[in-house]
């Protein structure tokens, strides 16, 4: 090619390129191992001279990656093989001379050809510059360009708050760092907002890769919805209180608020948030008017009963306490008698509700108030029941349910309706009530001294004339009652049991005052020779304990109650046989020999049915030589034992029905160890000063003897120590058991 090229043709200017110094010294090398281009691998390329070797030979070049029309002679130029050396940077005159050697065909085409000079050599292992994009910030200097070198700008970033988030500014400046490199990066962050109400326990910091962020704390269905029902309580007690404390709003208002609140407590998750929350005593403060109105003080109670029947039930105080005792006073609806069976109405159907409810639920309500006897005073005696039930071990509410004139209003509530009964009334419902207010009294009463004083003394002693009277009505009138209305009677008796009892422990005033009563002595010893096995089945168990428990106490420091006792002729009944009027100690003791009779025939079923065959070589004989006898279809042999391989062979049921067959047994022998223990304690006090009572007494006994009755008690005392220890009311019990015991045993 020619070389007649004018030196000062623009496209003549050399490129400048950096030199890479690592190949210096192996240029000449290089060159000579670079293949020559000929015309066959570039047809279109006319052929070119050839041009001296040079010793030292620069890298391959980078190109421009746009080239205009003129310069289409440097591209070709710069792709032969026989490329010019660059000495340095500010030489220009050799770069120019070398220029001019070449020859550039103007009819060449612009396109970019390929050269075996600057394709990669994997044996050479060339060290190539890579190509790189033309600056914006080139500076022309004299024909050559310079790339000034770039320096990294300082820029001012300010630190907000902790060094939480200087670490994630970190993070996100290397991400950011890791991937500038990618192509198309959009401008605008791709990490989704947060809303101004976002928190750190809902929303969590980006990720490292930038992308998104990651939501913590993620609630479950069932939280989510404990927290809607939590505000929606909140809000609707809010919303109603508001009307309640309200001064502007009439008794109307107020009395239908206080229905919508009722109406909320039929839900238990309501009557829970209310106890976790603490809003009792502001519920009780909204509800500290309703006594002026009677309709209003009908709501009211309707509330509080709604709120004491939990297991754990609202906490009472003194406020609480006070408005039981102003409501508990309401018996009629003396105001507003045209809003009276709206009311009423609207009442009676959040009962139903509740009762509704809690059947769904699986449990069983007993709720026997009728829509015409709802009243305050009926819905407050209920719901006391449950606070005194729950407070049983609560002495200052034992305290101020005497200070603020509840047991008082009990008591004479007992009274009236003792009478109603004996007037022959309609006593179903009386019945009801006192079986309400025998359970207030006895946990207002249990191991508390000033409420038994208070209820032996008061009104000249009201309260044990009228369980008296009560007891005898009972032994008058059942004989002519329904069955269903004979067990009522006989389970209020129980509790009117349970209350002497507490009322007369450790008490001689008490003793003194129910043994001078006339024939309360003699029906209470008919209650178990005759009531309970004969009318009272189901509660025979109660009344024989109750009672004679009862009678342990009146006789136990009281000799007059002793000689008062043994001169008293009873009715007596033993199962399977006929009816008799014995002596009072005479029937005690026939009746301990009777239930001792049947725990050890109890306790020999029990012995034989427990018995099973262990499969040792003794039985084996004994299997050879019975080998005749054979097992019902129940599992158990002629003998008595049970077959172990019958009850191999029987499945999970009948082994259920056969081991709630053994458990009932057991139950039936407790039971009768226990009554003939307590009638041997009170055969036990009755003698004692009084022995010339011992042979009518011996001649019952099997083997005219006391062990038996030494025996059982000596079970009763390791039953009672075993299970009452912890209790210190109880010592004086084990004390009574230990004199007994040693009593009878000085009689032998």
């Amino acid at each position: 090619m020619s070389s007649d090229a004018n030196s000062d043709d623009p496209f003549s200017k050399p490129i400048v390129r950096k030199r890479f110094q690592a190949t210096l010294a192996q240029q000449g090398i290089e060159d000579d191992q670079l293949p020559s281009v000929r015309s066959s691998d570039s047809p279109d390329v006319p052929d070119t001279p050839d041009v001296p070797v040079n010793q030292l030979s620069s890298p391959p070049l980078s190109l421009p990656e746009t080239l205009s029309e003129g310069n289409a002679e440097t591209l070709q130029n710069l792709s032969d093989d026989s490329e010019p050396e660059m000495l340095s940077q500010s030489s220009t005159s050799s770069l120019n001379r070398r220029m001019e050697d070449s020859a550039i065909d103007p009819s060449r085409g612009t396109r970019k050809s390929q050269s075996r000079g600057f394709d990669y050599d994997p044996a050479g292992e060339r060290t190539t510059a890579p190509v790189q994009k033309k600056k914006k910030d080139e500076i022309d200097m004299g024909g050559a360009k310079f790339f000034p070198k770039q320096e990294k700008k300082h820029v001012y970033t300010h630190k907000w708050t902790t060094e939480e988030d200087d670490e994630d500014e970190k993070t996100i400046s290397s991400s950011s760092n890791r991937y500038s490199s990618r192509p198309n990066q959009p401008a605008v962050s791709a990490r989704p907002r947060q809303p101004v109400y976002a928190t750190t326990s809902t929303y969590s910091k980006p990720l490292a890769s930038g992308y998104g962020s990651r939501v913590r704390h993620i609630k479950e269905a069932n939280e989510l919805r404990e927290s809607g029902e939590y505000d929606d309580f909140k809000q609707d007690l809010v919303y109603i209180l508001s009307s309640l404390q309200s001064s502007d709003a009439s008794m109307k208002v107020k009395c239908l608020s206080a229905i919508s609140l009722a109406k909320k407590c039929v839900s238990p998750d309501f009557r829970q948030f209310i106890k976790s929350e603490n809003m009792t005593k502001s519920i009780v403060k909204a509800l500290m008017d309703s006594p002026e109105d009677d309709l209003f003080a009908l709501a009211a109670s309707t509330v509080l009963y709604l709120l004491t029947r939990d297991f754990n039930s609202i906490k009472i105080d003194f406020p609480s306490l006070r408005l039981v005792s102003q409501l508990l006073r309401i018996e009629k609806f003396e105001q507003r008698p045209e809003d009276k069976d709206k009311v009423v109405n609207m009442v009676w159907e959040v009962f139903n509700s509740y009762i509704e409810k809690q059947e769904v639920g699986g449990q069983k309500v007993s709720f026997d108030m009728r829509k015409e006897s709802l009243t305050p005073s009926s819905l407050i005696i209920e719901a006391l029941v449950f606070i005194c039930s729950r407070s049983v071990n609560d002495d200052n509410l034992k305290s101020e349910l005497l200070n603020l004139g509840i047991l008082q209003f009990v008591v004479a509530k007992i009274e009236t309706n003792v009478n109603l009964i004996a007037d022959n009334a309609d006593d179903t419902y009386s019945i009801l009530i006192l079986n309400r207010c025998f359970r207030i009294l006895e946990s207002s009463s249990v191991f508390h001294k000033k409420n038994q004083a208070f209820l032996i003394s008061h009104r000249s002693n009201i309260l044990i004339s009228s369980l008296a009277k009560f007891l005898q009505v009972i032994l008058d009138r059942v004989h002519q009652l329904a069955e269903e209305e004979v067990k009522k009677y006989i389970s209020c008796l129980a509790l009117m049991c349970r209350l002497l009892i507490n009322i007369s422990h450790d008490n001689e005033l008490c003793c003194s005052k129910l043994g001078q009563i006339e024939g309360f002595l003699p029906n209470a010893i008919t209650t178990f020779t005759y009531l309970a096995p004969k009318f009272g089945k189901e509660n025979s168990y109660d009344i024989n304990v109750m009672m004679t428990s009862l009678l342990t106490n009146l006789v136990e420091r009281c000799n007059a109650n002793r000689k008062v006792l043994i001169a008293q002729t009873v009715k007596m009944v033993i199962p399977g046989h006929d009816v008799e009027e014995v002596p009072a100690l005479e029937a005690i003791t026939r009746l301990f020999v009777y239930h001792e009779s049947q725990a050890q025939i109890v306790d020999a079923d029990l012995d034989r049915e427990l018995a099973f065959d262990e499969g040792g070589c003794g039985d084996e004989e004994e299997e050879e030589e019975g080998g005749d006898e054979s097992s019902d279809e129940d599992g158990v042999r002629k003998d008595g034992r049970l077959d172990r391989n019958k009850m191999d062979r029987m499945d999970q049921v009948d082994v259920v029905h056969a081991l709630q067959q053994v458990m009932n047994k057991a139950s039936a022998h407790m039971e009768g160890s226990v009554i003939a223990s307590y009638h041997a304690l009170l055969v036990g006090f009755v003698l004692q000063q009084n022995e010339d009572h011992l042979d009518e007494v011996r001649k019952h006994l099997p083997g005219k003897n006391f062990q038996n009755m030494i025996s059982q008690l000596k079970r009763l005392y390791d039953f009672t120590k075993a299970t009452m220890a912890k209790r210190v009311e109880s010592n004086s019990g084990f004390r009574a058991i230990e004199r007994v015991i040693e009593y009878l045993e000085r009689l032998e």
